[in-house]
């Protein structure tokens, strides 16, 4: 899989406003897949299985890890980074989903 834009490409895109094909957008890094029109509806329900079956709070703790790591990876990054990762794995939720899995049932926040 592709990694993120280029500068260089971005560039590109925002002076020219070209359409490209979305096999150009998944090299570009743009998206993360392409799929047939008759497969979309099945990917995206995949996509937001896979989202809804995380607790909330600890989705919303990983999209900020992830936005937090736009640095250098360092010894202060890494521990920072487990730090984190270890309170959101004390938490009620952790708890739960932990529970759900072992009981092969839904966490309370699933749908």
């Amino acid at each position: 899989m592709a990694g993120i834009i280029t500068r260089v490409a971005a560039r590109r895109l925002f002076v020219t406003a070209e359409r490209i094909p979305a096999s150009e957008a998944h090299r570009l890094g743009l998206v993360h897949e392409v799929v047939a029109a008759q497969d979309l509806d099945p990917a995206i329900d995949r996509f937001l299985a896979d989202i809804l079956a995380g607790g909330p709070h600890a989705i919303a703790a990983a999209k900020k890890l992830a936005g937090d790591m736009d640095v250098a990876i360092d010894a202060g990054l890494i521990s920072e980074s487990a730090r984190r990762i270890a309170a959101i794995r004390s938490t009620p939720e952790a708890r739960e989903g932990l529970a759900a899995f072992f009981a092969k049932r839904k966490p309370g926040w699933a749908p």
